[in-house]
């Protein structure tokens, strides 16, 4: 019952909330939480907003869980990378830390093979779509531990750094022109679960492809497959 209602929840449900709504005892709807946290199937939002649904609610642990996001992103990938003529990579999202864990490169480009590779926070397309989505406290904590020049693009003022995050929640994407690596730019959308973010969708390349006249166009793509990854999740979860 109570994966249940977090499961039709938009986000965090205090304890109280949660207790009611299922007919318990605070007591009893807190012993039960913690043993659902021990496995992941639900998790604590701090400060004091209560839980939602985790990662565990796929029925996987460890490493499964980003198999089980590969397997469901990789044909939107493949679909991205065929249509736009870019590489398409798939970024998994565990709170301050991405790491790309699958990746489709087109007709075009042949990119070297980032799976398994963490990725800047502050300085490249998908890092700066999570952090633009974290918490005031998370995301201060983040840009408070320096934001280091990686190239000549690189953002490192931290205002100038928070009104371009501040973009990122307004048009739905983030954008990186050579920020990370110098002539390499990208575009990328976080998808979420239950209010958690999961996972991030990339389309990038050498600026020939991936010019900023078309950050619009390639945005748009990964806000598209973000939220049809967001689906399939749902369903799965369902399931």
């Amino acid at each position: 019952m109570l994966l249940r209602t977090l499961s039709t929840s938009e986000g965090p449900v205090p304890v109280k909330a949660l207790a009611e709504a299922c007919g318990l005892e605070a007591a009893t709807a807190w012993r039960l939480l913690r043993t659902l946290e021990t496995h992941g199937l639900v998790e604590k939002v701090e400060p004091a907003r209560g839980y939602r649904l985790g990662l565990g609610v796929l029925g996987l642990v460890g490493g499964q869980v980003v198999d089980s996001l590969g397997t469901a992103a990789r044909p939107l990938l493949e679909r991205l990378a065929t249509q736009h003529g870019v590489t398409a990579s798939l970024a998994f999202v565990e709170r301050f830390s991405i790491a790309y864990v699958d990746q489709v490169d087109s007709a075009q480009f042949r990119s070297p093979d980032w799976r398994g590779q963490a990725i800047s926070m502050h300085a490249s397309s998908p890092g700066k779509a999570v952090l633009a989505q974290m918490s005031d406290a998370d995301r201060r904590q983040v840009i408070g531990e320096g934001l280091p020049r990686l190239t000549e693009s690189t953002i490192t003022e931290p205002r100038a750094f928070e009104a371009e995050l501040a973009r990122v929640r307004e048009v739905g994407y983030a954008v990186c022109e050579g920020e990370d690596v110098s002539y390499s730019n990208g575009v990328a959308t976080t998808a979420s679960l239950h209010g958690r973010v999961v996972a991030v969708i990339n389309l990038w390349g050498p600026e020939r492809l991936v010019p900023a006249s078309r950050f619009d166009e390639l945005g748009g793509a990964t806000v598209d497959a973000a939220r049809e990854l967001e689906l399939i999740l749902l369903r799965r979860v369902a399931d």
